[in-house]
């Protein structure tokens, strides 16, 4: 086997996130859908893929195949041309900078020379700007060839492919594509830190149980558009900072938007739900300065206790134009009080400008930034100019210098995009595809919950903003444990549309920060009646505000219906506690008992199912416990997993405490 390395210099990552000797190397799962070519087409054509230019030398066939299975296939290359190349190529997947990716692929041959197999790296403009490529010898058993590289500077995508002609012609055969990265698991899990079931990260193995998406309780509007500079629209992209600092109750900054300007607006309650408008006498507005706006233009605001200069107290990022739009970008601008605004004299700070929210991760002290970027890689049947919104992710130390998370090579990411399963969802309801159009990030119990707003683009016939896209817009889940690898186990919405007719059954955005309580989460939604086109004749867009709430961590939970137990497992981990908790929804009649194993999976004595006591009901913090056994801080320092066994209900998160 050759092994070609066509590859740009690679920088030297900083790792934000630290290592020791409790974290280990694990490989996520694979990432090529159909790497087994099972799924085809009725012309024998595997789905998934996509072919390059002689469809009929691509099919999929029996003849050959990998697997032991009856019903198997592999993919039959046949190519006898030497002047150009037939290129099978898996769907994109999200890759980032620094990144290891190893793949792998069965080959066998018949005549001739074997199609090369080529890991790709790609960029934002659908540029290949890295490749290794495996040149298999001729050889008539299967044989696995396995080829890897770190993802290059400026990466947001990854592709296999097999590529034959010019240096490869003949007969050959490919099964069990696969596909993987490598990313740093940690053994650790913080005392009091809730573990929840938002991604499969500490997840070995899980049976008859299956992720819930549990939609928010919405209120009524609590904040309508009822001043002259609002228009119709009062709605956030915008913040809201409860007690922050202390004493200082409820303050929400939104955007209004009237006479083709966005006003950044302030108001204020006691109690979350009424809220005032006071006038700041800081923007002038048709002669006079009575009015609640604090700056033209909108923004996502965070609070920065930290801050050493007073005067940058309150920090804020939006759309920026310095020299009549010469300089256009994401800018930032810096406060005393959250109202008085100044920008910053080096604006833009990162590349390209529209829908931005940022967090401030106080834990780590890490100022965080998703953007809306466009990319030359969605679905170039449909979509003109083949721009695809999606949100990206750079992070900054002083809220000036902004870079990719790892990655100090790039500005920012690649984070969420709507992707072939967004595209596939959408067309089965008629429309082009889906696309990222913002997305809020929120640092939570240790990991980082994304709530990417997905753009349903239906059309681009309806609506006064027709020429952008049609379509609704409501918020999903994303989940990340470092900033730069992304789960999205669910695709089903976390504040769903309300229903036709509805004040908010058009689109939703969500506030850049959550309010959280011992018991309940809530936070902050604008939404419109009208879907993203605007304007239809005589029905006019109207944006108003509400809140959305859940029970504690109860985004998403693992549910079994009851009839079968189900059970999961965990991977193992470094145990530090005297108590494990528990949330948890059972049914009536429904029960959850918990297992402590060794690290090979073989039940504790003592802690075995048999020897666990129910937990019943519905309980945000359960304490566990097993039959005549004392506290479990005798496991203390031990590598451990937990098995739970799960019939009728919910099971939200598992913690410990000292």
């Amino acid at each position: 086997m050759a092994l070609l390395l066509v590859l740009p210099v690679l920088f030297n990552p900083v790792n934000l996130f630290s290592q020791d000797a409790g974290t280990e190397l694990h490989y996520s799962k694979n990432c090529i859908a159909n790497g087994d070519f099972m799924a085809r087409d009725p012309w024998q054509r595997p789905l998934r893929w996509t072919m390059g230019r002689v469809l009929q030398t691509a099919t999929l066939t029996r003849e050959q195949k990998h697997a032991p299975q009856p019903d198997d296939h592999s993919l039959k290359l046949s190519d006898s041309s030497n002047t150009a190349e037939l290129v099978v190529r898996s769907e994109k997947h999200i890759a980032n900078p620094g990144t290891k990716y190893i793949a792998k692929a069965w080959v066998k041959g018949r005549d001739g020379t074997p199609a090369r197999v080529l890991l790709e790296f790609w960029d934002q403009n659908n540029q290949r700007i890295g490749m290794v490529q495996a040149a298999p010898a001729f050889d008539t058993t299967w044989r696995e060839y396995t080829i890897q590289s770190i993802a290059p500077d400026k990466v947001t995508h990854v592709t296999v492919a097999l590529a034959s002609g010019r240096e490869a012609t003949g007969i050959s055969y490919y099964d069990d594509v696969s596909l993987v990265y490598e990313y740093v698991y940690d053994k650790h899990i913080p005392a009091g830190v809730h573990e929840m079931f938002l991604d499969d990260y500490r997840i070995a193995s899980m049976d008859n149980v299956q992720r819930l998406v549990h939609a928010g309780v919405k209120t009524k509007p609590i904040l309508k558009p009822t001043e002259p500079w609002e228009g119709n629209a009062a709605y956030i992209y915008g913040t809201v900072l409860n007690n922050e600092p202390a004493g200082s109750g409820y303050r929400m900054w939104y955007t209004a938007y009237y006479n083709k300007n966005y006003y950044l607006c302030y108001a204020t309650s006691t109690d979350g739900i009424n809220w005032k408008k006071p006038h700041l006498g800081i923007v002038e507005f048709n002669g006079n300065k009575n009015n609640n706006i604090c700056r033209i233009g909108g923004g996502t605001v965070v609070y920065d206790k930290y801050a050493k200069d007073s005067n940058r107290r309150y920090k804020l990022m939006a759309v920026s134009k310095v020299d009549n739009g010469k300089r256009f970008g994401y800018g930032v601008w810096f406060s005393p009080d959250g109202l008085h605004w100044t920008a910053y004299e080096g604006n833009p700070v990162i590349t390209y400008a529209d829908v931005s929210n940022i967090t401030y991760d106080t834990a780590r002290k890490l100022f965080i930034a998703a953007t809306k970027q466009r990319m030359l890689v969605s679905n170039t049947s449909v979509t003109p100019n083949k721009m695809d919104r999606s949100a990206f992710i750079s992070v900054s130390t002083d809220f000036v210098n902004w870079s990719a998370p790892m990655a100090p090579g790039s500005q920012w990411t690649l984070a969420v995009e709507g992707d072939a399963i967004d595209d596939m969802l959408v067309m089965t309801k008629g429309g082009l595809e889906g696309q990222i159009y913002g997305m809020t990030l929120h640092p939570y119990e240790g990991v980082y919950i994304g709530m990417p707003w997905c753009f349903d683009l239906m059309n681009y016939n309806n609506g006064i903003y027709a020429g952008y896209g049609d379509g609704p817009i409501q918020p999903q889940i994303a989940i990340s444990r470092d900033l730069r690898h992304w789960s999205r186990p669910s695709r089903d919405p976390i504040i769903p549309l309300g229903k036709a007719g509805a004040w908010d059954d058009g689109t939703v955005y969500t506030s850049s920060t959550m309010q959280v309580t011992d018991e309940e989460i809530s936070i902050y939604y604008g939404a419109m009646n009208l879907a993203h086109g605007g304007d239809q004749g005589a029905v006019k867009q109207i944006a108003q505000i509400a809140r959305a709430s859940w029970r504690r961590d109860g985004f998403m939970s693992l549910h079994n219906a009851g009839d079968d137990e189900g059970v999961i497992t965990t991977q193992p981990f470094l145990f530090s506690g005297k108590k494990l908790l528990v949330n948890t929804k059972l049914f009536p009649q429904g029960v959850l008992k918990v297992e402590i194993l060794d690290a090979s999976g073989k039940p504790i004595p003592g802690y075995t199912v048999r020897e666990a006591k129910p937990v019943k009901g519905d309980q945000l913090a359960a304490t566990v416990r097993w039959n005549n056994k004392p506290a479990i801080s005798q496991l203390q320092g031990k590598e451990i997993r937990l098995r739970f066994y799960l019939k009728g209900g919910d099971l939200y998160s598992y913690w410990f405490l000292h």
